[in-house]
């Protein structure tokens, strides 16, 4: 989009300055002048302001005088022109691109909507990005917005406390709702509207201050995040226990690792509905280790293997990702 309004204003400028140019060399040449009352001459007659000439001028001089005021119109017609095509192209580019991200969201489903894209919800970005997962982001700055296009990143620019807005992200079709707002009252709203809405959908709502983890709560949010104090134990898990967390790091969180942590949902008919992990022989079949098992609300961390699995049980499962997609496609009963 600025390149084209760069392009026309760089081509005037040469257009302009080739007849400025021109006419000064012209008029020092023809009428012997000197090269400021050269220029004075041709900036009067590219521009018809119609001073009076600093000298009666020959035949030549008045020939020349009446190409110069030809390419004085020819040069503002052609920056008029210029400007107005790269206005239109610029317009013409982001309608085409509007209406193609409207019509990449309405054939959404099951994606993430993002709503604010500040220095957390960029990080979000970023991950779902890597992980292949589909998103739209809701943001209110036009700059941020612009940004966003040309990433060809999914977005609806508008309020994310306004109904309209986050049904144009497709929230009647979404799975997760993750409300990132720079204050908490705006974060409270935004979960309020999105319940509403969507009954359904896994909220998940960011804290911005001490204490706004309940109220986000009370707004209908599943899981809240306070940046600031998972940041801050993280630092004292890493000055306590570095190794610890260094192999967290290396294990899961480096992009070049092949570990990854998934949820493995039992669905009803699948393999391993009413078997125990033993029977299912978990880690000989996928190669994968299950780390933690929830049921309902009830949730435990490295379940025994006698742990019989039931419809809707959720298995945290940790292994090469190829092995966990495979570990869900049987769970799903595929």
């Amino acid at each position: 989009m600025q390149s084209s309004r760069r392009r026309a204003i760089i081509s005037a400028s040469l257009a302009g300055c080739t007849v400025i140019a021109t006419g000064t060399i012209g008029y020092s040449i023809i009428e012997e002048m000197s090269l400021l009352d050269a220029l004075y001459m041709t900036t009067i007659t590219v521009t018809t302001i119609g001073f009076k000439e600093v000298a009666p001028l020959s035949v030549p001089g008045r020939i020349f005088t009446i190409f110069m005021a030809f390419a004085g119109i020819g040069v503002i017609l052609f920056t008029g022109t210029e400007l107005a095509r790269a206005v239109l192209e610029v317009n013409l580019r982001r309608f085409i691109d509007k209406n193609r991200e409207l019509t990449v969201i309405k054939r959404m489903s099951d994606h993430i909507i993002i709503c604010g894209y500040g220095r957390l919800g960029q990080a979000v970005a970023e991950v779902l990005i890597e992980s292949s997962v589909p998103f739209v982001v809701v943001e209110e700055s036009g700059q941020v917005c612009d940004q966003l296009e040309e990433n060809h990143i999914p977005i609806v620019q508008g309020d994310a406390t306004q109904e309209d807005v986050l049904l144009a992200a497709g929230i009647g079709r979404a799975k997760t709702f993750l409300s990132c707002l720079g204050d908490d009252a705006h974060n409270v709203y935004a979960i309020l509207l999105a319940r509403q809405l969507q009954p359904d959908i896994t909220i998940i709502g960011l804290a911005v201050e001490d204490g706004a983890e309940e109220r986000l709560r009370l707004a209908g949010a599943h899981q809240v995040i306070n940046p600031y104090k998972l940041g801050g134990k993280r630092l004292a898990l890493t000055a306590i226990k570095p190794q610890m967390m260094d192999f967290i790091d290396t294990s899961l969180l480096d992009s070049n690792m092949e570990l990854e942590l998934s949820e493995i949902t039992v669905q009803a008919g699948s393999e391993l509905e009413g078997r125990t992990l033993a029977e299912a022989h978990v880690r000989r079949n996928f190669g994968i280790i299950i780390i933690a098992r929830k049921r309902g609300h009830d949730t435990c961390f490295n379940p025994s293997s006698d742990f019989r699995m039931q419809e809707g049980d959720i298995l945290v499962g940790l292994g090469p990702l190829d092995a966990l997609e495979r570990a869900e496609k049987i769970a799903a009963g595929g």
